[in-house]
């Protein structure tokens, strides 16, 4: 008789930690976020779990609906803090390099399911930024065909109102998390890759800001420069401030208020939601790049960030973007990195940015009103435009 292999990923230890942090979770994230975890009913074993992406705490917020562990993809931040070594005997997450396809990540995912365990992903890659969804690549419903075992597509609702990624307090609302829909593997069988990336799509689409519900605070418009960065009024770059609950462009003096149902009032050259405001800006900012304009911000930290290792701090106190290169400045350095040379550009937490360049995980940290997300829409937006071009010459 063969001998069974013993489980190298999924320990017993995993089942008695979530057990024991369950109960304290649960009252925590009711005090703090008001937040609700609907039970999903599903008895342990091995599970794809997918949800959409609103606040840091989602991990924990989704776990609260299942009885047993998740074990979920984290990206390389997790695993540079002092406690990463506990974390991973704890709980074992999956370390993943945000926006690159991570072979290491991919192995492990398919280690879990194979030892029967339920493997958590959230499909976006990155907690959003404007309350919209974040976007995404068809790689997840790659990845749920081949797993051949039962999709578990989850939701969570309020946590960017409670927690908007751009913000500093909590506000006062509610929030709640549940299982949205379970895709058999008969049914997974059935679809092609590109109806059930249409299908993950849709069902993991959430806007708190059309939920109706009020999100209180004095501070709700604090640090929203975060997510705005272009004035639709002047198309001045970098030039919103905020303070309390409104906010206003330093460069033509256009102001608003962001309200307790998340909205833009009075409306900015018709603007009433964060996420029509983002999703015209990050157009707007590629266009003005492509065209000569260069994007800089000082006060920066500079690091290059290993795995399981405290991040290297690098010379550097200013960063700028153009059409063909990212440069960073130190006091008489000067730092280039053509974009062609870069693999991917991501934002990190709330005022970070990575980037891969020729086999490094590079980081620029800003100050407490750094915005992060306009230098991933450039980036990006270049590639883009560049692509097509190619495809089109």
């Amino acid at each position: 008789m063969k001998e069974k292999k013993k489980p190298t990923w999924t320990k017993r230890r995993h089942a008695r930690v979530f057990a024991f942090l369950r109960p304290i979770m649960r009252f925590y994230f009711r005090l703090r976020y008001n937040f609700k975890a609907l039970p999903s009913g599903l008895k342990k074993g091995a599970y794809l779990i997918i949800s959409n992406h609103q606040t840091t705490m989602d991990p924990f917020l989704l776990s609260l609906s299942f009885r047993f562990p998740v074990y979920f993809v984290a990206s390389d931040d997790l695993f540079n803090l002092k406690i990463s070594p506990l974390i991973k005997y704890l709980v074992a997450p999956i370390p993943k390099s945000k926006s690159l396809r991570d072979v290491a990540a991919m192995m492990g995912v398919f280690r879990v399911i194979r030892e029967g365990g339920a493997v958590g992903i959230f499909p976006e890659g990155n907690r959003t930024v404007s309350g919209g969804q974040w976007e995404m690549t068809d790689a997840i419903a790659k990845l749920a065909k081949s797993l051949k075992v039962p999709l578990v597509i989850y939701n969570i609702r309020g946590g960017y109102g409670t927690d908007p990624r751009w913000g500093h307090s909590i506000r006062k609302g509610r929030a709640f998390g549940g299982v949205q829909k379970i895709v058999s593997v008969e049914e997974l069988n059935a679809l092609t890759a590109e109806q059930l990336f249409d299908l993950i799509k849709e069902e993991l689409s959430v806007n708190d800001a059309d939920s109706g519900i009020s999100f209180k605070s004095a501070k709700r418009a604090e640090y929203i420069e975060r997510a705005l960065y272009t004035c639709p009024v002047c198309r001045g770059v970098s030039g919103i401030v905020s303070h309390k609950y409104k906010f206003r462009c330093r460069y033509c003096g256009t102001q608003a208020e962001y309200t307790k149902q998340l909205s833009i009032s009075p409306a900015v050259a018709g603007f009433k939601r964060i996420y029509e405001w983002y999703e015209w800006e990050r157009q707007e900012i590629v266009k003005a790049v492509a065209d000569g304009m260069r994007v800089e911000d000082g006060g920066i930290l500079f690091r290059e960030s290993v795995k399981f290792k405290k991040k290297k701090k690098l010379i550097g106190d200013r960063v700028s973007i153009d059409k063909d290169k990212l440069t960073i400045y130190g006091k008489n350095s000067e730092q280039v990195f053509p974009l062609s040379e870069i693999t991917a550009l991501t934002m990190v937490g709330k005022k970070k940015f990575n980037f891969y360049y020729q086999g490094k995980i590079l980081q620029v940290k800003g100050n407490k009103r750094f915005c992060a997300i306009k230098y991933v829409h450039i980036f990006d937006g270049l590639r883009k435009l560049n692509g097509e071009a190619e495809r089109e010459g």
